[in-house]
């Protein structure tokens, strides 16, 4: 670990960091490599998907550095009970994170020591740093533990993703031998001319299509429209609707960005869904291509307390991979969880 101190004086600055940051963090930032520094805050930007704070630190050498640093989107510090006012500008702070991996003196922040010698701890791997009182995500959130009280609601209630629970997709699976190995011939081919820079769908706000937006770690509400199921999450304040009228069909309907999703009960708390027509063009956002011919079938099966709904994903696309895929998470169910608005706000529009 290294570790660069002193405070040092305030100035204004920008946020050159993007919103691509949200879908990559283990893309653009190194948690083998923990960089601690300690300076005044000169700027706070409170913003999904990534709140950024930059500070005016003078390293070993005596020379004067700036940091632009990301941390949790602002969704999940107050989903966390954290309040937005633990730094301003102004403030002299301590900071820890993972080290940027495609830029200078850029991090991501995991622990923060405030001017009021609290540490504010920001995801589950967050660990004490310092000596002194903490403030860190709840314990039921932390430790993956749903609420029981209601079994009544089913599947109609606001879902969260617990901060126990990984990724959907498998990060950077499309640079990895393994992940090669699952792609045809033309998947390979189109993962070997993606450029990150170039061609990334993710960045700058713009939405997340089928299948990769059910890997939002923010809250997603079931709730009943008529015959059909809306299911509504909150990043980019994605509306899906799940068609469960028994003649409803895909034929004849365009592709979109979601898809056309048709649903049905395999039982009193198993809901199937079968999505085509599926048009974004990409499987995780990462390289990975996916045709027009793609189909998603979805399994949501409700736990029989209502504290947890289990969660499969079977992704076939015969011109991409040489096989079904199957992914799985699972969300619990908090109370106090809601589904807020997202308001995205990339670099480009600062």
């Amino acid at each position: 670990m290294r570790i660069i101190y002193r405070f040092v004086l305030v100035v204004a600055l920008g946020f050159p960091l993007t919103s691509g940051a949200h879908h990559s963090i283990s893309s653009n930032y190194d948690p083998g490599n923990i960089v601690e520094i300690e300076g005044e805050v000169t700027s706070v930007l409170w913003r999904n998907p990534h709140a950024q704070v930059s500070m005016r630190v003078t390293d070993e050498a005596g020379e004067q550095q700036v940091w632009n640093m990301a941390m949790g989107s602002v969704s999940n510090i107050r989903r966390w009970k954290i309040d937005l006012g633990f730094i301003e500008v102004g403030d002299k702070i301590r900071v820890a994170g993972d080290l940027t991996r495609r830029a200078e003196n850029s991090l991501y922040i995991r622990n923060i020591l405030t001017t009021s010698g609290e540490e504010v701890m920001l995801g589950v791997s967050a660990k004490p740093r310092w000596s002194g009182p903490t403030i860190g995500i709840p314990e039921n959130q932390r430790l993956g533990i749903g609420d029981t009280s209601a079994p009544e609601l089913g599947i109609f209630r606001v879902w969260s993703t617990p901060a126990t629970v990984g990724p959907l997709f498998q990060r950077d699976l499309s640079r990895t031998a393994a992940g090669r190995a699952l792609l045809t011939e033309t998947g390979r081919k189109a993962v070997a001319s993606f450029d990150w820079e170039r061609d990334n769908p993710l960045k700058d706000c713009a939405l997340k299509g089928m299948p990769v937006i059910m890997e939002s770690p923010y809250p997603s509400e079931f709730s009943q429209s008529g015959d059909n199921i809306i299911w509504r999450i909150e990043e980019y304040d994605t509306v899906r609707t799940i068609h469960m009228a028994a003649d409803a069909s895909p034929a004849d309907q365009p592709h979109s960005l979601l898809g056309y999703s048709v649903g049905y009960w395999e039982n009193d708390h198993t809901l199937v869904v079968t999505t085509t027509n599926m048009g974004w063009g990409h499987f995780d956002g990462q390289g990975i291509p996916t045709s027009p011919t793609a189909e998603v079938v979805e399994r949501f099966t409700l736990s029989p307390q209502g504290d947890k709904l289990d969660y499969m994903m079977t992704f076939t696309d015969a011109e991409t991979f040489i096989e079904p895929m199957v992914l799985t998470k699972h969300w619990l169910w908090f109370d106090d969880a809601e589904v807020a608005k997202f308001n995205c706000s990339s670099a480009a529009e600062d």
